[in-house]
């Protein structure tokens, strides 16, 4: 999806969407911790940035009319998927993981 919206005709794709692409398909292959965070946490604030356009989107509305509802509940399931994204994004990497190789032996003593 990032790569169609940063494509304009004719021919010409933005090289700053190439560059947001290649970030994450190597954030999806090496998963680094910190380029997580970093990734995450711009996420999360390019999020802020769009739940204030959609206010100022909406405020432009003098009645509250069917365009102003499909503004404001489309673009509010946008928003809280989009923060759900970021918040897990986050969470991942900040929660320190736990080896899923690593074994706990239980070994009672008896008397």
């Amino acid at each position: 999806m990032t790569i169609l919206a940063g494509y304009s005709p004719p021919f010409f794709i933005n090289p700053i969407c190439i560059g947001i692409v290649v970030i994450l398909i190597l954030q999806i292959i090496f998963k680094n911790r910190i380029v997580g965070l970093v990734v995450g946490s711009l996420f999360l604030l390019a999020n802020l940035y769009f739940i204030g356009a959609l206010i100022s989107e909406f405020n432009e509305f003098a009645e509250f009319t069917t365009n102003a509802k499909q503004l404001i509940f489309v673009g509010l399931s946008i928003w809280t998927l989009n923060m759900v994204i970021a918040i897990t994004m986050i969470y991942k990497y900040v929660t320190p993981s736990i080896q899923s190789n690593s074994r706990v032996v239980y070994n009672p003593q008896k008397s």
